[in-house]
């Protein structure tokens, strides 16, 4: 199961949960099974952590699940050269983190410098590690840059799907984020509470500041049990992954709570090794040449 796209298909339904909760103001509330074990955008490998990313984190251009194209978001427009090294952007003007700094080239720079230090250890600079040499970046003013991988990168644009930036001059890296919310208070083992981002650029389609919400509660709590029963008695909002078991208990009990949202965007993918030197038997290369495999 790709981690990524489950979790995405999960998030994009809180998106539309707070959208029809509320119109203005309100607190979205749900549980999450696990502790988050950072809030660095470029250090998340875990789904609690990638939550927080996602809520949180302003990216160049978001993927659409539905149409598997991409979107721009902090960044207005981009390119991809030839060779598929470099892809030049253009960037939002007019564009702040939550605590007021102006967003620039600097910053995308910033954060893919952080990402690609051999010392972070990131997983998300992992996928930018296309062959030996560095990633270089290069700011050509203050809306827009280049960046150039040491080697060819199929789908180039996708992988800045996952890099949220991180401002290069504000002392609260936590606080200064580019997404809807941000980190207002944490509990560990407890809670985290994410507030709404007043400086957040984007606007629906009547012009209104998004988000809606004023906030997003998110409890710790690894029993699915008390989350079953506190979803129930209204105390939460939604569940994430619900198996068949709580499925059918709340489907009898409180049919009204169940939703089918209809087919997910998850997706299983199957690896075959087509490496010539690899040390396979011949026969398990010959089915997949052939273009009827």
């Amino acid at each position: 199961m790709n981690r990524q796209s489950s979790l995405r298909t999960f998030l994009a339904c809180i998106l539309l949960v707070s959208a029809a909760l509320a119109q203005s103001g309100g607190e979205l509330r749900f549980c999450m099974r696990s502790e988050p074990k950072t809030f660095n955008p470029v250090m998340v490998a875990d789904d609690a952590s990638e939550t927080i990313r996602y809520l949180t984190g302003g990216v160049l251009m978001r993927m659409n699940r539905l149409t598997q194209t991409m979107e721009p978001e902090l960044a207005t427009a981009w390119q991809v050269s030839k060779d598929g090294r470099t892809i030049t952007f253009t960037l939002r003007d007019k564009t702040y983190f939550s605590d007021g700094t102006p967003f620039s080239a600097d910053d995308v720079a910033f954060t893919i410098k952080q990402m690609m230090d051999p010392q972070m250890h990131s997983p998300t600079g992992d996928a930018f590690r296309s062959g030996p040499g560095d990633v270089s970046v290069k700011v050509l003013a203050p809306n827009k840059l280049t960046v150039t991988f040491p080697a060819p990168v199929a789908g180039l644009d996708r992988l800045f799907d996952q890099v949220a930036i991180m401002s290069s001059k504000s002392p609260k890296k936590e606080m200064a984020v580019l997404g809807p919310f941000y980190v207002g208070e944490y509990k560990a083992g407890s809670f985290v509470l994410l507030k709404r981002n007043t400086n957040y650029w984007k606007k629906d389609a009547s012009g209104h500041a998004m988000p809606y919400l004023e906030s997003v509660k998110i409890d710790i709590q690894s029993n699915r049990d008390i989350e079953a029963l506190r979803f129930r008695r209204g105390e939460i909002d939604l569940i994430n992954s619900i198996d068949t078991e709580y499925y059918d208990k709340l489907s009898e009990q409180s049919p009204a709570l169940v939703r089918d949202m209809g087919p997910s965007l998850d997706s299983e993918q199957v690896w075959f090794n087509q490496v010539a030197r690899a040390p396979l038997p011949a026969y398990k290369f010959a089915g997949f040449p052939p273009r009827g495999f």
